[in-house]
């Protein structure tokens, strides 16, 4: 016969009760006899000592928590044998819900059931509470401002990292964004960092219009700072800088990781034998449906397949003995090839359009039609 503490018991009385109530309950609804108990062997009764413990483990910068309880099998099972009986509220339902009531108490630290700044693990088998930090994530838009930085750490091929006479010793083919951005964050928070971007540029491109990222940041020790001094000290270098930065929730991640827009390129040209008049306004007329094969630069690491998108001119002029040419272009378009046209993977080009070679010699992100974000993220 299966036999219950009256706190465990309280639970098949009805849906729900709150922990107030619980030193209240009374057993005579119950259909079980009251005894050693069949699902919690009388560790109930000694949860408000764990929920002290687990207050204790609150960070004191921390705003909000949420919580976690993990229940041994043996005891689920004893609870559905329960259940076969009595409808009532599980046993993790109950332990959640009671934890978070008594640590916020105790804490004086908003319950977020999801998203708090870290999480209170309490452990039936182990009787035992430890805590999680949550990490951080920030929202923002940088501008690489100059050419020859990679978007993420990028290893030396030769050395992966440790350093050789290839790299000289720093390990790394290019200095990148992602660190230029991570490090004035690691020294506020302790932490480690990782860049979730929207795309990305090549290492000889540079971005004026501001790509978004969200930065995460693990294990932080420091959880609150002026983001405007971190802003500054990216900025303090000339390479990169930053803007809109704010705090974001996990979310957030994947919007912006996994959302690409239409982007206006500006590419400087050069037109073999130099670009005539005619030749200006050839490019300047452009505006088709691209069938672009993966480029030969990056078949080492992208399937070799045939992509359509749009692309279009929306301005073009001289510059000195180059074609100034702004590109409004899809999401993922191939603006090198698209100009030189990759020996014929890319069709058409502005070479096949000219009939001559057309080589770009540098190229700039100018604008990012990313505003939907600004919305979303508010």
């Amino acid at each position: 016969m299966i036999s219950l503490c009256k706190e465990c018991a309280s639970r098949f009385e009805k849906p729900w009760r709150s922990s107030a109530e619980l030193c209240q309950s009374s057993p005579q609804r119950c259909e079980f006899p009251i005894g050693e108990c069949s699902i919690c062997g009388g560790k109930i009764a000694k949860m408000g000592e764990l929920a002290e413990k687990g207050a204790l483990l609150v960070g004191g910068d921390w705003d909000s928590f949420s919580v976690s309880t993990t229940i041994p099998t043996k005891v689920l099972a004893a609870e559905e044998k329960a259940f076969d009986y009595s409808p009532g509220e599980s046993i993790k339902t109950f332990a959640n819900r009671y934890f978070s009531e008594k640590v916020a108490a105790i804490s004086g630290r908003k319950y977020a059931p999801a998203g708090g700044d870290g999480r209170i693990m309490f452990d039936f088998r182990s009787f035992t509470a430890r805590r999680e930090v949550e990490p951080l994530l920030f929202f923002g838009r940088y501008k690489k401002l100059k050419e020859g930085l990679s978007q993420t750490k990028w290893d030396c091929r030769k050395c992966g990292g440790r350093g050789c006479e290839r790299c000289g010793g720093a390990g790394r083919m290019y200095r990148s964004v992602e660190e230029i951005i991570g490090e004035p964050f690691v020294k506020k928070t302790k932490g480690s960092f990782c860049m979730h971007a929207s795309g990305r540029e090549d290492v000889d491109v540079v971005n004026t219009a501001g790509r978004p990222f969200v930065l995460e940041i693990t294990h932080p020790e420091v959880r609150k700072f002026d983001l405007g001094e971190v802003r500054e000290e990216i900025a303090s270098g000339g390479e990169v800088e930053v803007s809109d930065l704010q705090k974001v929730g996990r979310g957030d991640v994947e919007l912006v990781a996994d959302s690409h827009f239409p982007k206006t390129y500006r590419a400087w040209i050069e037109v073999e034998g130099g670009a005539t008049k005619k030749d200006l306004e050839r490019i300047a007329g452009f505006s088709e449906m691209l069938k672009q094969q993966t480029p030969n630069r990056v078949m080492h690491r992208r399937a070799d397949k045939v992509r359509e998108r749009h692309a279009k001119v929306v301005l073009a002029e001289m510059d000195d003995k180059l074609v100034m040419a702004d590109i409004l272009a899809d999401a993922g378009t191939y603006i090198k090839e698209l100009i030189g046209g990759d020996e014929g993977r890319t069709q058409p080009s502005f070479a096949s359009l000219l009939g001559k070679g057309c080589a770009c010699k540098r190229l700039a992100v100018v604008k990012i039609e990313d505003g939907f974000l600004d919305l979303v993220l508010g």
